[in-house]
């Protein structure tokens, strides 16, 4: 069974870079994780951006950018991508990635926005927004393109310039570095990725074999895995590896089984 102090120290380890603090203040109903001698450790619905992006880029014309940021919540939140108020889709040229299956569990998260080829276009005010049930949090960053006058590409340019179609190495665009859960529960570990061609996906579990499908794992179709009913057994890190011909990308994943409280 876990204890409170272990528990606590190891979520104050795994989110010290984003440098806030899980107190017993912010832990309120949703899990109670059994505590020897002491009270149960409980986890109300809660959602923190850890890792904001840069808060301003500059960018020329047909350099490569990719944002970062980082979430934590319960559940396990997922991260959204904006540009000017307006969620991007990979049908506008961007690249992402952002659903994750609910849990009642904890988690830290993490997603790139990548755009392989900066456009006049891609300018303005791009947000990470964080949701985690019905809670929400959001950080945003710039983007100036300088150079960008008088530069901007119709559809035809941008095929005979070998932009549009262009081969780029894969990049794991959202995944989860820390996911907690309650034994028995089904988890799934999110790995989403971008990349042309189209990327193979691979899975290793914590003693670093391939993952295959079984009774225990499910590898779905847009590269997630699911593990059913977690056992102690589960702990440890499973990672994700994504490759083309160009070239290849993988992420970890922590997975820790918390005990339910009895109480």
């Amino acid at each position: 069974m876990v204890t409170l102090s272990v528990l606590f120290s190891f979520l104050c380890i795994q989110f010290a870079s984003s440098r806030i603090l899980v107190r017993r203040a912010d832990i309120g109903n949703d899990i109670n994780i059994g505590v020897e001698g002491g009270e149960p450790f409980k986890s109300r619905g809660f959602v923190r951006i850890s890792q904001p992006p840069t808060p301003y880029i500059k960018k020329n014309v047909g350099m490569h950018m990719e944002l970062y940021c980082e979430a934590m919540g319960s559940p396990p939140p997922t991260i959204q991508w904006y540009k000017d108020h307006l969620r991007i889709t990979e049908n506008e040229s961007f690249e992402s990635s952002n659903v994750i299956n609910h849990s009642p569990g904890l988690g830290k998260v993490a997603s790139r926005l990548v755009i392989n080829y900066i456009l006049p276009r891609h300018e303005g005010k791009y947000y990470c927004v964080a949701e985690a049930g019905s809670l929400r949090d959001s950080a945003f960053t710039d983007l100036i393109v300088p150079n960008g006058k008088g530069r901007e590409m119709n559809f035809t340019q941008l095929v005979a310039n070998k932009i549009l179609g262009a081969h780029h190495r894969p990049r794991v665009t959202f995944w989860a570095p820390t996911y907690m859960d309650i034994i028995g529960s089904d988890v799934v570990l999110p790995c989403k990725s971008v990349g042309n061609p189209k990327p193979d996906l691979v899975w290793f579990d914590p003693d670093s074999q391939v993952i295959t499908d079984n009774e225990k794992f499910t590898i779905l179709s847009d590269g997630e895995l699911k593990i059913q009913s977690i056992t102690w057994a589960d702990m440890g890190i499973y990672v994700c590896k994504v490759n083309n011909s160009v070239g290849d990308d993988y992420v970890e994943t922590f997975l820790y089984p918390m005990e339910e409280s009895k109480k």
